[in-house]
């Protein structure tokens, strides 16, 4: 997710280049940049939570997003649990994890993300806490930490719908693995 914190101007998201003010994701709020970005895609806010789940897996890395640590104590190359119990210790270590087990996919973000007393370490951005403080997105993100099957059931319809929108997504100097 593209500026999931403020900029120096404390405000979210930015213009699109070529593209009329209206089709901006420029917002003062993490939630108000959230739709404006995924309503432009016909998403609705139970999309938006469902899809936001997908942060389970994987890191975010300074280098890429400006966003997470260098390394952390879940990242720094130790073994992670993967699903069915596997272990992986093969992966590119640094960037920072939004979930302990952040190569099994599950719906532990959205029991991490409210808790208070979760490894401090771990990833919470503001687009992230605000699934749990705006009226609209927090029945979802709720119904999603108290249930892994409907997390499941959204976030298989929202993936299909976002995926089948394509992409246009060609940065500079390709994508970097």
């Amino acid at each position: 997710m593209p500026d999931a914190e403020p900029g120096p101007d404390g405000k979210y998201g930015g213009y699109i280049e070529g593209k009329s003010d209206d089709k901006a994701t420029v917002d003062k709020t993490p939630y108000g940049h959230l739709r404006k970005v995924f309503y432009r895609m016909g998403l609705n806010d139970e999309e938006i939570v469902a899809l936001s789940g997908a942060h389970t897996m994987g890191r975010a890395h300074k280098d890429r997003s400006g966003l997470g640590a260098e390394k952390t104590k879940l990242t720094d190359g130790s073994p992670v649990e993967a699903g069915g119990g596997k272990k992986v210790d093969n992966y590119r270590v640094g960037g920072s994890a939004w979930t302990e087990k952040w190569l099994k996919f599950d719906n532990s973000y959205f029991t991490t993300v409210p808790d208070s007393k979760a490894d401090p370490e771990l990833l919470k951005l503001s687009t992230d806490k605000t699934l749990f403080d705006d009226e609209g997105f927090k029945p979802f993100a709720e119904k999603f930490r108290d249930s892994q099957d409907a997390f499941f059931e959204s976030y298989k319809k929202a993936h299909k719908k976002l995926s089948e929108l394509g992409s246009k997504f060609e940065p500079e100097g390709g994508i970097k693995i």
